[in-house]
């Protein structure tokens, strides 16, 4: 009997949203790459199946390494993939882009984090701040780099206060690395996933990318709680204030240099004034930074561009 390549697509997505979660805890595989295969097959399921039956594959795919490996298997899990289940749910039915790419983002930020908020809370602690400092002091020194900073006038203990007054800033910063990277990685697949599975469906080009306007109520969250945490010095507010503005700093830029784009690309934007602004840019490159974070942050409640609200 002839099987189509159809039909193998069909099926395959089906086995590989059922058996890959399994396959990942029981042979320690589990990373990005299984993740995206997770993630590229929910949308194939989706789009010919529908989402009824991908939530339920995935969800099965789930539970089972729960009831073979017991609940302790859910530490060694990422939940990440979901977020592609939300936005395919939403491609397929037809809600604006930017609300169901803004939502998924959000989700795959949150999932992907939410693993790390225990461990940055315990690491905190001072006698794991202590064992962090002699751990990088002791990688220093056995890899000769301890030698080569004290030829620049800097001793060991200089270094260690260094190390014990930062180490703590850059793991309370963790949370929203890992954030990044959930998104990041989400968006790669959700992009190619669009111009594989989507193709009927117009795609909106980089310079029309915008985020819902009630997205700049999660910078006002971020601003409110780092201020309210910094004054009556609550560390975990502070802190979730803190990774939040990181993540609204790097949605920022990307939406500020699609604005920037935009108008490069508008013929209403005399020639003269688009390489006035390049020349600018190249030469004044902390302050162009710093304007196309603020371009991207402002753009989602005034639209430089005048985009409509319903599409894009």
């Amino acid at each position: 009997m002839y099987i189509s390549d159809e039909k193998v697509i069909d099926y395959l997505g089906l086995v590989l949203l059922l058996f890959l979660p399994l396959l990942g805890i029981g042979l320690n595989l589990w990373g990005w790459f299984l993740e995206i295969l997770i993630m590229l097959a929910v949308f194939v399921v989706i789009r010919r199946h529908g989402p009824g039956r991908a939530m339920l594959f995935l969800g099965a795919g789930y539970v089972l390494p729960l009831i073979i490996r017991g609940l302790s298997a859910s530490a060694h899990m990422s939940f990440v993939p979901w977020a592609a289940m939300l936005a395919g749910l939403g491609l397929q039915r037809l809600w604006p882009q930017r609300v169901v790419y803004f939502w998924s983002l959000v989700l795959a930020g949150v999932l992907g984090s939410l693993p790390f908020v225990n461990i940055v809370f315990q690491s905190l602690e001072t006698q794991s701040i202590k064992d962090f400092t002699n751990y990088a002091l002791e990688f220093y020194r056995s890899s000769g780099m301890l030698s080569a900073i004290q030829q620049q006038g800097v001793d060991e203990s200089q270094l260690r206060l260094f190390l014990e007054q930062y180490l703590p800033f850059y793991v309370m910063l963790t949370p929203a690395f890992t954030a990044l990277a959930s998104m990041l990685e989400f968006g790669v697949v959700a992009y190619f996933a669009r111009r594989w599975f989507y193709k009927n469906e117009g795609m909106v080009p980089f310079a029309r990318w915008r985020l819902p306007w009630y997205a700049i109520w999660g910078a006002i969250l971020a601003l409110a709680s780092y201020l309210l945490g910094d004054e009556l010095a609550w560390h975990a507010l502070r802190g979730v204030g803190l990774n939040l503005m990181v993540v609204y700093v790097a949605l920022a830029m990307v939406i500020g240099i699609s604005v920037y784009l935009y108008f490069l690309q508008s013929p209403q934007v005399p020639r003269f004034l688009k390489w006035m602004l390049i020349l600018v840019n190249l030469f004044y490159f902390f302050f162009s930074f710093v304007s196309i974070i603020m371009f991207g942050l402002f753009d989602m409640v005034l639209n430089f561009r005048k985009l409509p609200e319903s599409k894009g």
